[in-house]
């Protein structure tokens, strides 16, 4: 039949498998060709997934499961990865104080997750990146190997504890971010995420954090939400470091799309949740165009 014939895509090898079909009812001419279209749906089936139109249609059956935080740098990975590869997935937002599927999934309260149909469920990022990226039916491989760019990590590094005394406040405070919706929530990443002394700079274990009084830890977010001036002085001071260090606006390294962009997008991303910071324009322009890479927003909508 010519719709047949004009949208291969749609045409379920699946069901007629099953039988569903009755090939008596067309007629000598129908057959053949529709024989044809069977023989080459077989041959691509083995070969190659057709191509998701996103928006043109639902998502396919079988498509991964992916479980994770919006805010976690090794989710934010495996988006990165998904997104490259055009591969539809359905992003399932794990709360933070859900600990119930994750120990259903793998056993322990760990994420990312994701979950192909027929297979076992996978926790570490790096092995979900390689299993997707290396997924040729969805096309070749993208990601160059990691290489060593120690000029990065020791920038990143002068970056590390603003970031994270600007960001934790705000996480527990963004209205947005799926893992944080309920008081519960917000509470229990508070008791396992301490932020430094003020006074001395250093920054207690999981463990010792969590036997503080409850009122001492919120006093201690409270503390640096309204020390946001300060720390956003020091943060802006250290991003206009940045400059050389960005090859292109599609790729941090010379050798192009790598492992580089993977770790590089996902610890910086999100600097766009801190309202206020001022982003180099090489920095700006290498978010914004990795983020329409790998179908990842920015945070940038909902900055506080």
């Amino acid at each position: 039949p010519a719709h047949l014939e004009a949208r291969p895509q749609y045409f379920s090898v699946c069901s007629c498998a099953r039988g569903q079909l009755d090939m008596a009812r067309f007629r000598h001419g129908d057959r053949l060709r529709f024989a044809a279209l069977l023989a080459t749906a077989l041959i691509l089936s083995q070969t190659e997934n057709w191509s998701f139109v996103p928006g043109a249609e639902n998502l396919p059956s079988g498509t991964p499961k992916l479980y994770g935080y919006d805010h976690s740098h090794y989710t934010v990975r495996c988006r990165m990865a998904l997104g490259l590869k055009k591969m539809p997935y359905r992003m399932i937002w794990v709360a933070e104080d859900d600990e119930e599927t994750p120990k259903q999934l793998v056993g322990k309260k760990v994420t990312p997750i994701i979950e192909f149909p027929g297979e076992p469920a996978m926790a570490e990022s790096a092995d979900i990146i390689a299993r997707v990226d290396g997924d040729t039916s969805y096309g070749p491989p993208l990601l160059k190997p990691k290489t060593e760019r120690p000029d990065i990590d020791a920038w990143v590094k002068t970056l590390s504890l603003p970031m994270r005394n600007l960001g934790r406040p705000r996480y527990i405070r963004s209205s947005m971010l799926p893992e944080f919706r309920s008081r519960s929530a917000r509470e229990r990443f508070v008791t396992t995420h301490p932020l430094p002394d003020p006074a001395t700079g250093v920054t207690l274990s999981k463990a010792e954090w969590a036997e503080l009084p409850k009122a001492f830890r919120d006093a201690r977010y409270e503390h640096y939400w309204e020390d946001t001036e300060n720390q956003l002085q020091q943060l802006n001071e250290a991003l206009q470091s940045v400059d050389g260090l960005i090859a292109a606006d599609a790729h941090v390294s010379p050798q192009g799309l790598s492992w580089d962009d993977i770790t590089f997008f996902s610890r910086l991303r999100g600097l766009t949740l801190i309202k206020g910071v001022k982003l180099p324009k090489s920095l700006e322009g290498y978010l914004q165009t990795m983020s329409d890479m790998t179908d990842v927003p920015l945070l940038s909508q909902m900055a506080l």
